[in-house]
């Protein structure tokens, strides 16, 4: 199984949160994935809020590629 960090990011007067995977950094494990997203959060917020200037709260966990599908497929319908 592949872990990645995906952060759920809301923006004001959106109903509906949206998801940004960092494809970038892929994880054997999920102690590995979270280790690194505990030491690099606040660098990795203040990245995610560059990138996305919009967003108006976010938070980062860990998921694998399985549970992301399943995100993607209730939030967007996407197969």
């Amino acid at each position: 199984m592949t872990w990645f960090l995906v952060a759920l990011v809301t923006y004001a007067g959106v109903p509906t949160p949206d998801l940004k995977i960092h494809g970038g950094l892929q994880f054997q494990s999920f102690q590995e994935c979270n280790r690194h997203r505990s030491a690099y959060e606040e660098a990795l917020t203040t990245e995610l809020k560059r990138v996305f200037p919009k967003v108006d709260t976010s938070t980062i966990r860990c998921f694998d590629n399985i549970s992301i599908k399943t995100m993607r497929e209730q939030l967007y319908g996407v197969k």
